[in-house]
């Protein structure tokens, strides 16, 4: 386990990878199987009947599916999050107020966590968690401990004992993926690469879901001696259709943050355009350990900066509050209350990312900069003018630009507030040649033309952002220049 600074680590793998452990701020260590027998995911799931088949087969499915996992291509921005309900939990009305939310897909773990004798498996908790998915029109990626410890069985046999497996999850409408890994060591990438191979072969559709670690993983917790290396290798070795990652910046008295969050963002944004991948992140939503419980702005802020750096996926954790020493508060606690968290997130999720979501979600990310930072934060872009935004003024924000290749003479700019805790006004110079510019109104989910302050003269924005909150606006250039 790491330590960083004054904050323990959160959820965590061995260096071998093979059991996954929470370490809390009295040294101690909670692996998977300790985690679920809290929670009330214990051994006694053991005999639980294997899931329905039947219906259409893995090779009909595969045909049908296209090559993009559907979690990645069905047009809504994903919103997910980690430690769904318990067992005793999995209900239709629990799930109803996952979807209330604003989340459109949960990720569950199985009834043995991955630690089942061989020969068995325990499949219940799965089953009713894709039951009650589907009942609130809620995506699921499920742990099966059958894929993740796929080494207990040759090579040779991987494909055979994947597609059976498939076909015990085929008739859930909700089912949308296997959890393969969380926070892998680069020395299981070839194994998650064999396992993402049989997947796309048998059916595209079905999402191999991976988290990396941090910027702040050691080197033997990564595998690799830098985080670039682990990235680079991931991709070529892992072969994934996306990149998840965890940072969690919000340590100690505010307003501190970790010095590394945004070149994790700088380095992971890299990768992932190189690499043609969607990127993924989880936000903090939890109090535990060192890492204190977000405002709502400081909640807002990290989904605005995830989305200035191209995030086409945001995750939480956690949802429910884990029933662990270190582990404080969540959106909902650890008997169930619903807390004030669930509410901001609640109303970010439905009233602000889902609508600007769905915009970003078809654009390529084509730059982002930092304008008005004393000190700029490690690794970043600092603002500089460029031939859409010519000058800024005012407070600090970040300048993050997106494009659409079919429409060559439009940008979309979104303009993010660098702080949580002030407001900002911020003044932008656009470049002569900008003939129309619209700024995205969320609660009409529309664009609304805006008029030049001057009629003569450059264009300008005039940004007032609360704490946390971005605005996001479409340019237009003349045609031709």
């Amino acid at each position: 386990m790491m330590n960083d600074r004054n904050v323990v680590p959160e959820r965590r793998f061995s260096a071998d990878d093979s059991i996954s452990v929470v370490e809390t701020a009295t040294g101690k260590r909670v692996d998977r199987r300790d985690f679920l027998r809290l929670t009330g995911m214990g051994a006694g799931a053991l005999a639980a009947p294997a899931l329905l088949s039947g219906g259409r087969s893995v090779a009909e499915a595969a045909e049908v599916s296209g090559t993009v996992p559907n979690l990645l291509r069905n047009g809504t921005y994903p919103v997910g999050l980690w430690v769904a309900p318990p067992p005793g939990e999995t209900t239709v009305a629990r799930y109803a107020e996952i979807a209330d939310a604003g989340f459109t897909f949960v990720t569950g773990i199985d009834g043995c966590g991955g630690f089942c004798p061989p020969g068995e498996t325990a499949t219940a908790e799965n089953a009713a968690l894709l039951d009650a998915a589907a009942a609130n029109d809620l995506d699921a990626i499920v742990y099966d401990h059958r894929i993740s410890n796929i080494q207990n069985h040759p090579s040779e046999q991987w494909r055979d004992v994947i597609e059976s497996i498939l076909g015990e999850y085929q008739d859930f409408p909700a089912f949308a993926g296997f959890d393969i890994r969380d926070e892998p060591n680069a020395s299981a990438f070839a194994q998650i690469g064999g396992i993402n191979d049989i997947l796309g072969q048998l059916d595209p559709g079905v999402l191999g879901y991976v988290n990396l670690f941090p910027t702040y993983a050691s080197a033997d917790m990564l595998g690799t001696p830098t985080y670039q290396e682990h990235l680079a290798r991931y991709v070529s070795e892992a072969r994934p259709d996306f990149i998840s990652f965890d940072h969690y910046m919000l340590v100690g008295a505010r307003p501190t943050i970790r010095e590394d969050y945004f070149y994790n963002w700088v380095l992971v944004r890299n990768q992932a355009l190189q690499a043609g991948l969607p990127s993924w992140v989880f936000i903090l939503a939890c109090e535990h350990y060192g890492y204190r419980l977000p405002t709502d702005e400081e909640l807002l802020w990290q989904v605005n900066v995830s989305l200035a750096y191209g995030c086409k996926g945001i995750q939480y954790f956690t949802y429910w509050t884990p029933p662990l020493p270190g582990f404080h508060e969540a959106l909902v606690t650890v008997d169930g209350q619903l807390t004030p968290l669930y509410y901001a997130a609640k109303r970010i999720n439905n009233n602000y990312l889902q609508p600007v979501g769905k915009q970003l979600l078809p654009l390529t990310s084509e730059s982002v900069a930092h304008f008005g930072e004393a000190q700029p934060s490690m690794g970043v872009e600092v603002f500089s003018g460029d031939e859409w935004v010519d000058s800024a003024s005012g407070s600090a924000a970040i300048l993050s630009r997106f494009h659409d290749p079919k429409r060559p003479n439009q940008r979309w700019l979104l303009v993010a507030n660098r702080e949580f805790e002030s407001t900002a006004n911020t003044t932008l110079t656009l470049h002569h040649t900008i003939s129309a510019m619209f700024e995205f109104d969320t609660s009409e989910r529309r664009y609304v033309p805006l008029e030049k302050a001057e009629p003569t003269g450059p264009a300008t924005l005039a940004v007032h952002l609360e704490p946390g909150e971005a605005k996001l606006y479409r340019l237009h250039a003349n045609q031709g220049d």
